[in-house]
């Protein structure tokens, strides 16, 4: 004996319109980019419209819709919501958006197993509804925590340079503790290419030879050079520092660009 099971396709579009509305809102908020409502609406619609058509094909077994079904309508749902650039954004916005939507749904099966407010309506449209709420709030709360913490890891340096005083942004490095061996100050990390607009310093009585190692390089030597003053400005507020030794890193510190300089904590606010 078969057993079939009654589908209501406008229930089905229902619920997978709110749960695509809370996963895009997400996936926009993570990537960084700027999600207006009715760009996330007309990307959930798309959603849920192209689940329920890949619902309702038939002959094809489950898995293998869901499969056939994911890649393109979730890479259409990110593109409409979240407007990305290249392939690789929008590939990277795919795999938020999936990951979202896994966590979404091991949040909602906790709810309904373990808490009791939910537990008694077992699988029920208020169930999941309540569910992908309380999860998109949990989840939005923990994205802005994480990224004030990241924010606090970041701050502006401001140093003499050739035609007056030049700003870094700076990465804050706990695990910083490159000193310079004679004084034992710690020392901060500038990109080689700044320094070009800071040749007023570049003096021989202010030269500075820093051992380092690390994983690329067992030994090594980085040139540094001290400067009288470098103020830092960071969440907490501004200090200024005096006789700060910088070393000179050949290459990049940061490959996206997104600081120049790398600061022990010592050197921060």
């Amino acid at each position: 004996m078969q057993l079939q099971g009654t589908v209501y396709i406008d229930s089905v579009f229902f619920i997978n319109l709110v749960m695509d509305l809370y996963l895009l809102a997400l996936t926009g908020r993570i990537l960084g980019r700027t999600a207006a409502f009715r760009r996330v609406f007309a990307g959930s619609m798309v959603g849920a419209a192209g689940y329920c058509i890949v619902l309702c094909l038939p002959k094809i077994p489950y898995a293998l819709k869901v499969f056939l079904g994911m890649i393109p309508v979730g890479a259409l749902m990110v593109k409409i919501a979240c407007r990305t650039g290249g392939f690789g954004e929008l590939l990277r916005g795919l795999g938020i958006l999936y990951t979202c939507s896994f966590f979404f749904g091991g949040f909602i099966l906790f709810l309904r197993d373990k808490i009791g407010l939910f537990s008694g309506y077992g699988d029920s449209r208020a169930v999941l509804l309540g569910g992908a709420f309380a999860g998109f709030a949990l989840f939005r709360k923990l994205i802005l925590f994480y990224r004030e913490r990241k924010r606090e890891l970041f701050c502006r340096v401001s140093l003499s340079g050739n035609s007056g005083p030049v700003e870094f942004a700076a990465l804050i490095d706990t695990g910083n503790g490159l000193r310079e061996p004679v004084s034992q100050r710690p020392v901060a990390i500038l990109d080689a290419e700044q320094w070009e607009k800071l040749e007023i310093w570049m003096k021989p009585e202010k030269y500075k030879i820093i051992p380092y190692h690390s994983l690329g390089k067992e030994n090594g030597v980085m040139e540094g050079y001290e400067i009288d003053t470098m103020k830092v400005k960071g969440k907490s507020g501004e200090k200024q520092f005096d006789k700060v030794i910088i070393a000179i890193c050949k290459g990049k510190v940061s490959q996206k660009g997104s600081y120049q300089m790398i600061l022990p904590p010592e050197l921060s606010v």
